[in-house]
């Protein structure tokens, strides 16, 4: 047998090393891509000042039209979540570029040489773009404060608050990497997520009630997941019954994440062969 079979085989048979390696070859991916993320800030300030700046020109804008009788406080209170899931949902497009970097430079080449299962290089990327999406959240709450947004629950609805969006946007991930995988530029990537993020998020209760649609419009806001997103955290920050939110907020994720985790192996798997 000669060194590069037995080579060969070394690999091929530390890939199929159970589900613990596996487990820990994700992990080792995950923390690779959060240093990158770490060592580059500009990446996280950069992502995260979009929806600030966002909430402040809609809190300035729209205060006094969708909240007549009350203060900038209150729209701030009505406004945050919707900032939250919006940002975190662009956010995904610098995910999806990032693993699309990797595959384009070689890097992705490299590390396939390596004795790690192939599983681990999207699901570490997904995991490590979790980690930045967190801390996005975080940065947007405290901006919130600033502009008078303020909890009112417990803290096990802080906590889900602040993991939820996390779930949800890291679901919508998928579909940043699966045209990553598909893409022949970086610029496609973004070309294929933001035409329908942008009515996705806007066309939502985010930003005003339902009722502030137009009739034959309502149907679309009512069911679009963003819209439960929101609500989700509404409830979450001010209290009252959000289980019906936070349930229909998973579930699209669970569905979502199902159909384009799918896709998006499949793809890689044959842009490998």
């Amino acid at each position: 047998m000669t060194k590069s079979s037995t080579a060969s085989n070394l690999v091929a048979k530390r890939r199929e090393g159970g589900i613990t390696r596996t487990l820990n070859d994700i992990a080792l991916i995950t923390q690779r891509n959060l240093l990158l993320d770490i060592r580059n800030p500009a990446v996280i300030v950069g992502a995260t000042g979009f929806p600030v700046f966002l909430m402040l020109i809609f809190t300035a804008s729209f205060a006094r039209v969708v909240v007549p009788q009350g203060s900038y406080a209150d729209y701030a209170q009505f406004l945050v979540p919707l900032s939250i899931v919006q940002g975190l949902l662009f956010s995904t497009t610098s995910i999806g570029t990032a693993l699309y970097n990797d595959l384009d430079s070689g890097m992705d080449t490299r590390l396939r040489t390596l004795p790690i299962a192939r599983s681990a290089l999207l699901a570490g990327r997904i995991l490590g773009g979790a980690g930045r999406l967190l801390a996005q959240v975080i940065i947007i709450t405290l901006v919130g404060y600033f502009i008078g947004f303020r909890f009112q629950t417990g803290i096990l609805s802080i906590i889900t608050f602040l993991l939820l969006p996390v779930i949800f946007a890291s679901a919508f991930s998928w579909i940043a990497v699966f045209f990553a995988v598909k893409a022949k530029a970086a610029e496609s990537v973004q070309v294929s997520m933001t035409p329908w993020l942008l009515p996705l998020t806007f066309l939502s209760i985010g930003l005003v009630p339902l009722e502030g649609f137009p009739e034959w419009l309502q149907g679309f806001v009512a069911i679009n997941p963003v819209s439960a997103a929101a609500q989700a955290l509404r409830g979450l920050a001010i209290g009252g019954s959000t289980i019906r939110f936070v349930l229909e907020t998973l579930l699209w994720s669970v569905a979502i994440t199902v159909i384009f985790s799918t896709l998006a192996i499949r793809a890689y798997q044959r842009r490998n062969v």
